[in-house]
């Protein structure tokens, strides 16, 4: 786990650089302060589902599918109820929010896809 928070932190950071670089040249007139909140919100939801799954991969062994399957679900139906009651609240900044959200789901999920299946690869071995 302490290795996957250094991972997930230093992609937080490269995010935040990135961010930062874009919305302050090409996308400055698109800036939100919503936008660096949503970048702490990917980090701090995933290493706590990244933690969960950790657990169960070593507790649940032959229920870990669906117990792993459920966590993913949710996970995705509780961004997905982020996503829209944001829109809904701020429906100025919804597009933006929007494509932002989505820009960070596809990383921090590929992200933790990726650290979970070396894990589950490494335990197999």
């Amino acid at each position: 786990m302490k290795q996957f928070i250094i991972q997930s932190t230093v992609l937080t950071i490269i995010v935040f650089i990135l961010g930062a670089i874009f919305y302050s040249t090409i996308l400055q007139p698109h800036y939100s302060l919503v936008l660096p909140f949503t970048v702490l919100f990917f980090y701090l939801v995933t290493n706590l589902v990244h933690a969960y799954l950790l657990k169960i991969a070593v507790k649940s062994g032959s229920r870990f599918t669906s117990q792993y399957m459920a966590v993913s679900f949710l996970k995705m139906f509780f961004y997905l109820a982020v996503a829209i009651i944001y829109a809904l609240i701020d429906k100025e900044y919804a597009k933006l929010f929007l494509v932002n959200f989505l820009v960070l789901y596809a990383v921090y999920t590929t992200f933790e896809v990726i650290q979970f299946s070396k894990f589950v690869r490494q335990k197999k071995i």
